[in-house]
């Protein structure tokens, strides 16, 4: 009883944790959006690119609006407009490419 009152507890926290650190294509599907909405190719394996991201996004300068009260602007920076897939990944956890160089600390999502 006790194992299994262990393992239940894990799952919960195991839930709790991927809940916090949904991937794009589940914050989309929460949302009601579609996976064609992204992959308009009819393959699903291609990994969309930034025009289906600014399709609804708007455009690359509308996101740094959107993003200038982070410190530094993950959108304002010195490689200009970016594919969105560098840091926003569909179905892992995003990654914040500018870490590779610099430790912003920044949650991606």
């Amino acid at each position: 009883m006790k194992k299994l009152v262990v393992c239940l507890t894990s799952l919960i926290c195991i839930g709790v944790s991927f809940a916090n650190n949904q991937t794009t294509a589940e914050r989309h599907t929460q949302k009601g959006i579609s996976c064609a909405s992204c992959h308009t190719n009819q393959d699903l394996t291609v990994t969309p690119r930034q025009k289906e991201c600014l399709a609804c996004h708007g455009s690359y300068e509308a996101m740094a609006r959107r993003t200038e009260q982070i410190k530094p602007n993950p959108h304002f920076n010195h490689f200009g407009d970016r594919d969105c897939n560098t840091c926003h990944k569909g179905h892992k956890p995003s990654e914040l490419t500018c870490d590779q160089c610099h430790k912003f600390n920044l949650k991606t999502p």
